[in-house]
């Protein structure tokens, strides 16, 4: 004989007919609370990456926003509860999901007109009045929901295990939210068509549950319809290609006779040349004073970019064997298309990875390292300035090599250089600088002590083309010896204030 529970007063029955609602509305309630808090992840997620392009991508922005979110949520979440305590009807439930969806629609029409009219306006106000616009009326009504739902199903009792189980699937729906939006939504389709989908998403539910079992639901795919005709925004002027990857919104720009591109932020470029010219005219150049200053055979670059440094670097030493460590793929694909990377080099090898960990797990020597790393706009990664990466950067090195730091440091005071010399100084015997146009100062840290006599009289005795011999001519008489001032900021892994240097230095230089 089969044996039952239902004799036990602690056995929990969600779906009982007597003290809960029915098994179907149930589940669609519960379901509701995971795909609410699967878009609101999206969409702070697909934030990121909205903004960069208009604010940059550094941690101001990101805790800017963050901030905001938060405080969206916690409005959602006090007004859900208190509206589900005078209306627990999921009709006002699936009524005000439906508002935060066509709220979104609106808003996928003008959110370029609203990030252009904010860009100027700061890594601070700028995200927050962006944030407060684009993203805290549709989220604050989806975070509604998890207290409707809560109200919803409690009525029977069961209060706590009820609170679990919701807020269980509201943070898997969550989880699945941002795994499905970092690793396929944006990379594949771009920011515009992720909010279009998250919009669609939100319609959809509200929708359905206001009109499920009823023929008026039919009305509810004309919200939807309007977002495949929503228009798309004209490319900006010059631009011959853009998209999206897993780490970077990058663009490919032309106009003047120059092609440059961009990570993140459009104010600045990570790689520019002149089109059919063997030099840009820009600080890159410069890298081709490496095999200048000391014999050759091999150059590692961390943050290859486009490979402006290694053509520029080859210019002199045709031969140069090759390492180069690119994080994003993306990129390399766009270098190979538009910016005349070697697809099939035997003497270029590149390797998509992180810097640093790379570094760490393959233990080489090289006569030359290159180092221009910027994750989008003027910001440096912190790991990748410290004593103790530079550490590994010097066991890179052979005997009599150097390496070239990009230092892009624009304000009078230049706090951000001093500090990233000192740094070098900790571990390398001689650093010297050469500071170029727009704010971009080479430092060159050699591997042995070095006096700068002898940096001179090699930049006199340069050989390889003309632009590179008028380069070493003008190096001779700008080339100095780094002297860090007292009490200067040396970077460890425990504490690198990199961002905020950089962040006074743009305001030191807006001044």
């Amino acid at each position: 004989m089969g044996s039952s529970d239902s004799s036990n007063p602690n056995k929990v029955n969600w779906f009982s007919e007597n003290s809960s609602p029915s098994r179907g509305k149930a589940f669609l309630w519960i379901a509701t609370a995971a795909v609410t808090g699967a878009v609101i992840m999206a969409m702070e997620l697909t934030a990121f990456r909205l903004y960069a392009p208009y604010f940059g991508n550094s941690i101001y922005v990101w805790g800017s926003m963050i901030s905001v979110v938060l405080l969206a949520l916690a409005v959602g979440y006090g007004l859900g509860g208190w509206i589900a305590d005078r209306m627990s009807s999921d009709t006002v439930l699936y009524s005000i999901i439906l508002g935060s969806g066509l709220y979104q629609l609106g808003i996928v029409f003008v959110v370029r007109t609203v990030l252009l009219k904010l860009w100027q306006s700061g890594d601070f106000l700028g995200p927050v009045a962006a944030t407060v616009i684009i993203f805290v009326p549709p989220m604050a009504a989806l975070a509604m929901t998890l207290p409707f739902v809560i109200r919803l199903l409690v009525r029977g009792g069961h209060v706590g295990i009820t609170v679990g189980r919701v807020f269980a699937l509201s943070t898997g729906g969550s989880i699945v939210g941002v795994l499905v939006t970092s690793f396929y939504l944006v990379p594949r389709f771009g920011t515009r068509t992720t909010m279009q989908i998250l919009c669609a998403a939100s319609i959809v539910v509200g929708g359905a549950g206001l009109a499920l079992g009823r023929k008026a639901a039919a009305l509810f795919a004309l919200p939807v319809a309007l977002l495949f005709i929503a228009p798309t925004p004209p490319p900006p002027k010059g631009i011959l290609w853009s998209g999206d990857s897993a780490y970077n919104r990058i663009a490919v720009f032309e106009a003047d006779g120059l092609r440059w591109l961009v990570l993140n932020d459009p104010r600045y470029f990570q790689t520019i040349e002149k089109v059919g010219s063997e030099n840009s005219g820009y600080y890159l150049d410069e890298f081709s004073l490496g095999p200048v200053l000391v014999p050759a055979n091999n150059l590692l670059v961390l943050g290859m970019g486009a490979g402006r440094s290694i053509q520029a670097s080859r210019a002199v030493a045709p031969k140069l064997e090759v390492d180069a460590v690119e994080i994003d793929p993306e990129v390399v694909r766009v270098a190979r298309e538009y910016f005349g990377l070697p697809q099939n080099d035997p003497r270029l090898r590149v390797h998509i990875a992180d810097a640093r960990p790379w570094l760490a797990a393959h233990p080489m020597k090289s006569d030359i390292v290159h180092i221009d790393l910027f994750q989008g706009g003027p910001y440096v990664p912190f790991y990748l300035t410290t004593v103790e990466f530079f550490a590994m950067v010097r066991s890179s090195l052979a005997a009599g090599g150097v390496l070239i730091v990009n230092v892009l440091d624009k304000s009078p005071k230049q706090e951000l250089l001093q500090a990233m010399g000192a740094t070098l100084r900790q571990v390398f015997p001689t650093v010297q600088r050469l500071s170029t146009q727009g704010g971009n100062h080479l430092l060159f840290a050699f591997a042995e002590k070095r006096d700068l006599p002898e940096t001179v009289a090699a930049l006199k005795s340069a050989a390889g083309p003309p632009w590179v011999q008028e380069l070493a001519r003008k190096a001779v008489t700008e080339m100095v010896e780094f002297e860090s001032r007292p009490g200067a900021v040396i970077f460890t892994d425990d504490r690198a204030p990199v961002e905020q240097m950089t962040r006074r230095m743009l305001a030191d230089s807006r001044n």
